[in-house]
């Protein structure tokens, strides 16, 4: 067992318990309401009104409206993080894949915040700015987890940037591939952890040159 599977995601205390869960109702109303009345026609107001807040208390959790829609209410990105600074520095990038692996159960098994990611990439597909945003927001992690990997296991810049975005690349990539099955299953949307499962093995074979 890796070093990465032994660390569980940490349980928040009750001052984060709080704050993740008025993020998550600030998303939950965002994501609505970019749907009913369009992502360019909502504001920032309209946002804070739904979700019975203040504007104040809307800058409080969440910059932009944007980023109402792009939050991490499960604390698994800061968990990522850590993972990162603890890596091994002969197998940094097998232990943030095993990791990520396990945290995508995680993922699976909250059916309300998965539903509600899938509905915010389909948003991104269909709104560039919010797509903008969203690729701005996956840059800022993997420069964090290159900065992370260079402070924790030592590894020298570019190897550091160059786990990070190969790391990011199968997490973008994973995201893509789970909306699109999901656009084309009539019933059962696969699980992240399936799908994550699957672009490993495609990457590793088209790193290996197979293609099959």
């Amino acid at each position: 067992m890796t070093r990465s599977e032994q660390t569980p995601v940490p349980a928040p205390d009750l001052r984060e318990r709080r704050r993740r869960e008025m993020t998550r109702a600030i998303a939950i109303t965002a994501v609505e309401l970019f749907e009913r009345d369009g992502f360019a026609a909502t504001t920032v107001d309209d946002i804070a009104a739904a979700a019975g807040i203040s504007r104040t208390t809307f800058f409080r959790h969440c910059a932009t409206k944007e980023a109402a829609v792009l939050v991490d209410d499960a604390g698994l990105e800061a968990h990522l993080l850590d993972i990162a600074r603890d890596a091994s520095p002969a197998h940094p990038l097998r232990d943030l894949e095993e990791a990520w692996s396990g945290m995508t159960t995680i993922f699976d098994a909250d059916p309300d915040g998965y539903d509600r990611f899938l509905r915010v990439r389909r948003l991104m597909r269909e709104n560039p700015p919010l797509h903008a945003a969203g690729l701005e927001r996956d840059a800022r992690l993997t420069a964090q987890v290159a900065a992370a990997l260079a402070d924790g296991p030592g590894l020298a810049p570019v190897d550091a940037h160059a786990v990070a975005e190969t790391f990011a690349l199968g997490m973008r990539f994973t995201f893509d591939e789970w909306v699109r099955r999901a656009d084309h299953a009539e019933t059962h949307i696969p699980p992240l952890g399936d799908v994550y499962a699957d672009v490993r093995r495609a990457l590793a074979r088209a790193a290996a040159g197979t293609g099959r």
